[in-house]
């Protein structure tokens, strides 16, 4: 177990240097357990390989900054949970934009003007959407998208109705809150 800890953290220092069989390794060694994890996030075999294969991407292009003191497996792991809930963010923000769209091609509105102003509301709220923390996002994603009832979320994510409601709740609060200091100006 030493000898196999000493060799990684050589390898680390290989990669760290550029050097893609060092790459190889890491990719071969950890590539199942990464795609795994990425499955039990995203709960999709398509998204769970596509956000496996976007880590070892962006660790190759920035392989120079590797701490090969710190284990590598978290290090992975961190990358893709953190890939995931920009993921979960940018569909968030699609749907918004999507539901926004839709609703405007319904209104057949002449007024430039109050067009203008509605694209301006939506990309405060995507930029809003930004700042709401990720566990909190994924629960109003998957009332908003998903479709889910309260019940159904709390079955999934092991938390209580309750806290799914006082989620939902302080996202629609924290819109609506900033949305008003945008409107003041």
């Amino acid at each position: 177990m030493i000898d196999d800890m000493y060799t990684e953290r050589e390898k680390l220092v290989a990669l760290a240097a550029g050097d893609f069989e060092a790459f190889d390794y890491f990719y071969e060694k950890y590539h199942r357990t990464l795609y795994l994890y990425a499955l039990k996030l995203s709960k999709n075999t398509h998204i769970a390989e596509e956000l496996a294969q976007s880590v070892y991407v962006s660790i190759w292009e920035s392989h120079q900054t590797i701490d090969p003191a710190q284990p590598f497996h978290a290090f992975l792991f961190s990358i893709t949970r953190n890939r995931f809930y920009d993921m979960l963010r940018k569909r968030i923000v699609e749907s918004c934009y999507i539901d926004y769209a839709l609703r405007q091609d319904m209104q057949t509105t002449d007024d430039l003007e109050k067009q203008i102003e509605d694209h301006e509301t939506l990309e405060i709220i995507r930029k809003l959407l930004l700042q709401v923390p990720s566990r909190r996002l994924e629960i109003f994603r998957m009332s908003r998208d998903e479709n889910l009832t309260y019940k159904q979320i709390a079955g999934k994510l092991q938390i209580s109705e309750n806290t799914v409601d006082t989620q939902i709740r302080l996202v629609l609060n924290f819109l609506r809150t900033e949305l008003q200091k945008y409107q003041a100006l």
